[in-house]
């Protein structure tokens, strides 16, 4: 399971199979990532929830996107049980590194529906 100690914007993270998400039934903060060949990591999302099994799994709203840029990671901090400490954090992370799917999923208007 485990794949190594990550840290991102200074908040540490542990790196695991991107199909273990559902073992993590507990509040925290997730980031799915694209291990690189030589070992490097691009973070491409970092979201908080309840529960992190149920927001970054299979199915996700963002998982499919994930997946098509390469995500083969999943990287979760379990130690946040208060909803506005996760907020937080995770404004810093994207604030930092830019994360492509968080800043696709801020920069993406409502759709509106066509007047006719």
């Amino acid at each position: 399971m485990a794949e190594g100690k990550i840290e991102w914007a200074g908040v540490g993270f542990v790196a695991v199979s991107c199909h273990d998400a559902p073992m993590f039934k507990a509040p925290g903060l997730y980031g799915f990532a694209r291990r690189e060949w030589n070992g490097e990591r691009t973070l491409l999302y970092v979201g908080q929830a309840e529960v992190i099994a149920t927001e970054a799994a299979p199915g996700a709203q963002l998982w499919t996107q994930a997946l098509g840029l390469g995500m083969n990671e999943l990287h979760v901090c379990l130690c946040l049980g208060e909803r506005i400490d996760r907020l937080q954090l995770q404004d810093r992370i994207v604030r930092r590194l830019e994360p492509i799917l968080n800043l696709i999923d801020r920069e993406t208007p409502p759709l509106e529906r066509a007047s006719a």
